[in-house]
């Protein structure tokens, strides 16, 4: 590492100030280089400071700004803590477990719901799937879990194809529920992963590289595993395959982003999709009955949402700047 330079040569000086605060709050070099990067500071700019990257710029501000303590928010992973606690485990199993009541047992309906409900309340409040801030992305989320449970039906049902059956989505759902045990794993080994590419990446670009098999990893197995659950559920009664399928991957790279930073995109593509459902309701309530079968207007809408969406993950999960360790107080 480059010694100190002081006084009006230092080109280091003007970023030093600039961003103290953050510098002194961090718990290593690799978090200040994300920390840069967020602020607009890539390797170009590095070099101009006579460095040869962002990562290297960010050792020189981590041995030259005093520490200060920080405060972990909750949830956050502790380095090489890619296994998910046992309370963790319970907690995300409990809404699976609450649905498969539901849908096996029909007069215990009401309170298995009420079970599932409070269950993902109180694991999407901690864990690796935990935002901070995501009313929005939530608000579509059950939008798109009311739709994926009673849609297809009532599309059925509207269309004159057919009656309305209040139990023909209960098994689909119940499986999309037991995938959050698994979606919460993956989150966590992504952004374990992810946080252990910052040591030894050389420069923003070859830690994107790094990243992205890994996010590749962590959707493909969310998406066989999402797949896996739904054929058994088809199985054991009648179940869809391609919406929820469809549904539950969007949801899971719908919250990655939303986990590492982006809420907003997040919620953007949650709402095209619960907005092309909904039209396709009123497409089968209009004269004429222009709507497709419900499960293809689900699998259709979540389908190109979740490739939209997983198109912008690949560009912004790569970024040092969404790895950075959440702070208590940090929006």
């Amino acid at each position: 590492m480059a010694p100190p330079r002081r006084g009006g040569a230092d080109p280091v000086l003007a970023v030093m100030h600039r961003h103290r605060a953050m510098v002194a709050g961090a718990v290593d070099a690799w978090e200040i280089a994300a920390g840069l990067e967020a602020c607009g500071v890539n390797d170009g700019e590095a070099r101009r400071l006579r460095h040869r990257d962002v990562f290297g710029l960010a050792e020189e501000l981590y041995a030259r700004v005093p520490r200060a303590g920080r405060v972990a928010a909750p949830g956050e992973p502790a380095a090489g803590g890619a296994w998910l606690g046992g309370r963790t485990v319970a907690v995300h199993l409990l809404p699976g477990a609450g649905c498969v009541l539901a849908a096996r047992f029909p007069a215990a309906a009401a309170p298995a719901a009420v079970l599932a409900a409070v269950a993902l309340w109180a694991a999407l409040r901690g864990g690796p799937l935990r935002i901070a801030h995501g009313a929005g992305a939530a608000t579509w989320t059950y939008g798109l879990l009311g739709f994926a449970l009673y849609g297809p039906q009532a599309v059925t049902a509207l269309a004159g194809r057919g009656r309305f059956d209040t139990g023909a989505g209960t098994a689909a759902f119940a499986a999309l529920a037991l995938g959050l045990l698994p979606a919460a794993a993956l989150a966590r080994w992504f952004a374990v992963a992810a946080r252990a590419q910052l040591g030894p990446s050389h420069g923003l670009a070859d830690f994107a590289d790094a990243v992205r098999p890994r996010l590749a990893a962590a959707l493909a197995g969310h998406a066989a595993v999402q797949t896996a659950l739904l054929l058994a559920a088809a199985v054991a009664g009648s179940a869809p395959l391609a919406g929820p399928a469809a549904l539950g991957v969007l949801l899971f790279t719908a919250r990655l982003l939303a986990v590492h930073g982006h809420a907003a995109t997040a919620a953007a593509a949650l709402a095209a999709a619960c907005a092309a459902e909904a039209l396709t309701l009123v497409l089968a309530a209009a004269p004429g009955h222009l709507a497709p079968p419900g499960g293809t207007a689900e699998a259709a809408a979540c389908g190109a949402a979740a490739l939209v969406l997983a198109a912008r993950a690949f560009r912004l999960l790569a970024r040092a700047a969404a790895h950075r360790p959440p702070l208590a107080g940090r929006h």
